[in-house]
C-alpha cells in the first residue's frame, strides 16, 4: 500500500486519519525527513480557494504576500538555529514527535508577539505544537508559550 492504509480512501488522509501522513522517516544520509502520502488529489495537500463572484480567490491576504519572503527567511534562521529539532521533545516526553515541523511563536502575534523576529520563534512538531495549544498554562510553566502583561491604560 503506498497510501498509508487509506488504500486510496482520500476521506482518511491527513495526520488524523493516516498513520504514515507527516511522520519522520530516516533517510539515507541519516537525517530525519517528512514522509507524505502520494496521494496529491488528497483535499488537505491542497490550498483552499474560496469563489465569490465567479471568481476563485486565495485566503491569503495581501499584508501575508507582502511578508512571504520574510518569514521564509525567518523560518530558515529559526530552523538552522534549532537544528531542526523539535524545541518540546524533551520538555513534553509522553507526546512522540510526529508530523511536519512548524516554527511557532513563543509570544503569539495576538499577544504582540513577532512572527518576523525569530528570537520569538522557535521549532516544533505538528503534535507537540498541538499540545502546547491544548495546554496552555503547562506549555508556559515549560517555556514554550509566554503571557505578556497587560498593557498599560488597559484595565
Amino acid at each position: 500500500m503506498t497510501k498509508g492504509n487509506c488504500e486510496g480512501n482520500t476521506s482518511k488522509c491527513g495526520i488524523s486519519g493516516c498513520p504514515l501522513f507527516g511522520t519522520l522517516k530516516e533517510s539515507t544520509d541519516g537525517k530525519l525527513r517528512i514522509k507524505q502520502c502520494n496521494d496529491k488529489s488528497a483535499p488537505l495537500l491542497r490550498k483552499t480557494k474560496i469563489k465569490q463572484n465567479n471568481k476563485n480567490i486565495s485566503k491569503i491576504s495581501q499584508k501575508t504576500k507582502n511578508q512571504a519572503g520574510q518569514r521564509l527567511e525567518v523560518r530558515r534562521i529559526v530552523l538552522e538555529r534549532d537544528m531542526g529539532l523539535c524545541q518540546a521533545k524533551f520538555l513534553v516526553t509522553y507526546i512522540t514527535c510526529s508530523g511536519p515541523l512548524d516554527v511557532d511563536e513563543v509570544i503569539p502575534r495576538g499577544r504582540g508577539g513577532d512572527h518576523l523576529d525569530p528570537n520569538n520563534c522557535q521549532v516544533l512538531c505538528r503534535m507537540h505544537h498541538r499540545w502546547k495549544h491544548d495546554n496552555p498554562a503547562e506549555a508556559e510553566r515549560l517555556g514554550l508559550t509566554k503571557s505578556l502583561p497587560p498593557k498599560e491604560g488597559l484595565q
